[in-house]
């Protein structure tokens, strides 16, 4: 078999079926078997042949995680047979086949083992201490929430040992029993909307996107020097501005942050960080800004502050420059306002942190022309983000349905429902993070700012909990970042904060009569069905364009569960008159916040689904 380009799943399994294997030194060489991470395991031999050829403890984190490797590594851990020059593959691999036919003794054969390897792998002892320790690294990783990698394991712990026939046997059965699994039909339903994104360009026309050499960014802070890195890593010299020497020099200790870890993760080489470092130009005017074809601004949320900048710097661009704001909740009609050309402004909206977050929301004003969105959206991609288009409203989508989520953990609490008890049920449901944690990590100052600006939006449904009012007024609490928020982040475990704590008791106090404390079910329905019922809103009101590409931007942008298949996958799985019934009850305990919206309702009369 040769080798050049992605050689992935059944390709890979083909492969290792045949006597030899050479690949190529293309960079989108990539072997592997990602099957695990669709829901269902190896089944034409990746989990027979591959141990066998490679050795458990090579083959292993291969099938067990769905990550590939490259042609080098690869050729290390003995998967292929020689490493030839993409350039001249057809020649270099006849050369292979010749030489093998010429010295047949000359057939690589497994790498020799160490005294270590010979006892994990070829005794009973050794393959059960390492069968142990990968059940245990699935199970930190997975939380149990995804079988398939444990039912690979168990595969290959029956058939290690066993023929290749017997094993082929009983790897077909297990592959069959994942295939039909809604678990497994969500993640498949998932990987086709990541393949349907890789063509999405955001406009209905055929419009062919503007090409970025320079890129600029005002605002040198955490999000500025991230928005910055990715241009730097990506190769495009940029131009970081901020209003002295001391905000930039602490952009530059971001981007230069983010490096390291990648130097670190062997993703990149010594070489490569200087480079990318030194792509990146400062100055605290708008020097260089003339070259640009991209300026995305990383600003306060102010939208007067916003709009003088724009102002500004609109005289100081091309006429063909794309002015674009990273703005999480702040009208883009109204900050164009200001504009004479208001066709070349748009929102794109990364998510912190920048570096690990895939999701932009791509955000037209009124005025924005279509080569704008479509050449935003393409240079989203080309930084290795997933771009969404969204419609210009408050919050935009991801944090307009996540606000009330977070709000009502605020209100569980002002209920003197415990904080660890909020967070930690909402993990168990797949949840990354508890919304009190979230809370924590984004920081209490840009949260609340953002929940004001919602609830002068949308009114009742999304009236800021008082509790958060007071934690403005707690010195120093503004989460992770001054160590201080719903919890003290002092110690690498959390502790909840007692001045909250005591500030909720007060709420409590207040109230009058308490009422009974809700159970596990009742309070992961408050959090989750609040979420649920603002995304049928986004969907009613045409924010994004379909359930799947909404389900697909909570996933990135709020790490909301896979296998879950996404918020309106969750919804049909569960039976939309089930949620409803339940919104209605809430409703009539806790007000019209939980009133279900006109499309649930509907969905419900009508019997049928979001997708």
């Amino acid at each position: 078999a040769v080798i050049d380009g992605a050689c992935l799943g059944g390709g890979l399994e083909f492969a290792l079926a045949c006597t030899h294997r050479v690949a190529s030194d293309n960079p989108k060489t990539q072997l592997g078997l990602p099957e695990v991470s669709l829901g269902i395991i190896p089944g034409f031999g990746g989990t027979q042949r591959l141990p066998k050829l490679i050795g458990l403890q090579n083959a292993l984190p291969i099938i067990l995680t769905g990550k590939p490797v490259n042609g080098k590594k690869a050729l290390k851990i003995s998967l292929i047979d020689g490493l030839i020059s993409h350039a001249f593959s057809d020649q270099d691999s006849l050369k292979f086949v010749h030489s093998l036919l010429k010295t047949p003794s000359k057939c690589l054969k497994p790498q020799k083992k160490s005294v270590g390897q010979f006892f994990k792998e070829d005794t009973f002892l050794g393959r059960s201490l390492v069968f142990a320790a990968a059940k245990n690294m699935i199970l930190s990783k997975t939380k149990g929430h995804f079988p398939a990698p444990l039912e690979a394991l168990k595969v290959v712990k029956r058939t290690y040992t066993k023929p290749l026939e017997k094993g082929l046997k009983i790897e077909a059965r297990y592959f069959g029993k994942r295939v039909p699994t809604s678990l497994s039909k969500n993640l498949i339903g998932l990987f086709y909307i990541q393949e349907s994104l890789k063509k999405y360009t955001g406009v209905s026309k055929d419009i062919s996107p503007k090409t970025i050499t320079n890129a600029g960014v005002v605002g040198a802070g955490f999000m500025g020097g991230g928005i910055a890195w990715l241009f730097a890593n990506a190769h495009i010299p940029t131009r970081l501005k901020d209003i002295n020497w001391e905000a930039l020099s602490h952009g530059l200790e971001t981007i230069h942050s983010y490096l390291k870890k990648d130097l670190k993760r062997k993703k990149i080489m010594p070489y490569e960080l200087k480079n990318k470092l030194s792509s990146v130009s400062t100055t605290v005017d708008y020097t260089g800004f003339q070259h640009t074809d991209i300026v995305v601004e990383a600003i306060v949320e102010n939208m007067d502050l916003k709009k003088s900048v724009f102002k500004e710097l609109e005289s100081h661009v091309s006429k063909d420059t794309v002015l674009a704001s990273n703005t999480s909740s702040l009208s883009i009609t109204e900050m164009a306002s200001g504009l004479t050309h208001p066709e070349r402004f748009i929102g794109m909206h990364f998510f912190s942190p920048v570096n690990r977050m895939p999701l932009v929301e791509v955000i037209p004003g009124k005025k924005t022309n279509e080569e704008t969105i479509a050449s935003t959206v393409a240079w989203a991609k080309s930084l290795k983000k997933t771009p969404i288009v969204v419609q210009n409203c408050p919050g935009f989508l991801v944090n307009r349905i996540l606000n009330p989520y977070i709000n009502e953990a605020v209100l569980l609490v002002q209920e003197g429902v415990s904080m660890v008890k909020i967070d930690s049920i909402a993990v168990q449901f797949g949840m990354p993070l508890g919304p009190l944690t979230l809370a924590d990590e984004v920081g209490l100052d840009i949260g609340f700012e953002v929940a004001k600006i919602l609830e002068s939006a949308y009114g009742e449904r999304m009236k800021t909990a008082a509790i958060f009012e007071n934690i403005t007024e707690i010195v120093n609490c503004l989460g992770k970042k001054t160590k201080k928020g719903f919890y003290i982040h002092t110690t690498k475990d959390p502790s909840p904060n007692p001045e909250i704590l005591q500030l909720a008791a007060s709420k409590i106090g207040s109230q009058g009569k308490q009422k009974p404390a809700p159970s596990e079910d009742f309070i992961l329905d408050r959090l989750i069905l609040t979420l649920l019922n603002e995304a049928s809103r986004c969907l009613e009101e045409h924010v994004v364009e379909s359930p799947a590409y909404l389900d697909m931007a909570m996933i990135m942008g709020t790490g909301f569960p896979v296998f879950r298949g996404g918020i309106c996958r969750y919804a049909d799985d569960r039976g939309i008159t089930n949620i409803v019934d339940k919104l209605n009850e809430m409703t009539q305990l806790y007000g019209k916040r939980f009133t279900p919206s006109q499309k649930l309702a509907s969905m419900k009369t009508d019997h049928s689904k979001f997708y």
